[in-house]
């Protein structure tokens, strides 16, 4: 199962998805289907880039570059001043999101960072508006804690697919090279919505999104 809608319901939301998507994010999206590079979908796209501009993030973390797009729809999102940290240990990925950010003329308005996610994580210490995590899925949970402490009050952090093909909600679709994914992603949601300090939802859209605020100080 490839996805967790009905199919006709996620054609649906395929057909009526809107979002910022230019000419080099089309090129994109075209590239990734012919090589088979995972990106957003476009109902996650949308949701996403709505989640966005309704925070206004001066600042943003991602967490997974790929080839950049979803880095691309985040910043177009933001106000122009944004500016976005992108972290990938895939120095290929890393390579062909430059070469896109370049082409899109926003290379001044991100830092891309080659190295393991779960290292950087540990090193940063300013905090963000808006956290994007769709990194290796087993490693949501290790990267949970320095998520939240990286979170700005007030700010939203957002994890893609953490539904994981269904797999997540249902014991009957879960492939056996998968159980060691599906119990960590299990975990990491338990804690996600246990976490203090943290209002957290999940949406069927896409793979499945998480959406979390972060409390703001009082």
């Amino acid at each position: 199962m490839d996805i967790i809608n009905r199919s006709y319901i996620d054609e649906y939301l395929k057909e009526m998805a809107t979002y910022p998507c230019s000419d080099v994010m089309k090129a994109m999206r075209r590239t990734a289907e012919r090589e088979g590079i995972p990106v957003l979908r476009p109902a996650a796209a949308s949701f996403l880039n709505v989640l966005v501009r309704a925070v206004k993030p001066l600042t943003a973390l991602e967490i997974g570059t790929s080839i950049g797009f979803s880095s691309l729809l985040i910043l177009s999102s933001m106000p122009k001043e944004g500016r976005l940290v992108t972290v990938d240990s895939d120095e290929d990925r890393i390579e062909q999101a430059r070469c896109n950010f370049a082409a899109e003329g926003v290379l001044d308005r991100i830092t891309l960072i080659n190295k393991d996610a779960g290292e950087v994580l540990h090193y940063l210490s300013d905090t963000f508006d808006f956290i994007f995590l769709d990194g290796p899925k087993a490693q949501y949970i290790n990267y949970l804690p320095d998520c939240v402490r990286l979170l700005s009050a007030g700010g939203m952090l957002v994890c893609d697919d953490v539904l994981f093909y269904g797999m997540v909600a249902d014991n009957a679709l879960v492939k056996r090279r998968k159980i060691t994914i599906v119990k960590r992603m299990r975990k990491f949601l338990s804690a996600l919505m246990t976490q203090p300090g943290l209002h957290t939802t999940i949406v069927p859209i896409g793979d499945g999104m998480s959406v979390s605020i972060k409390e703001a100080d009082r």
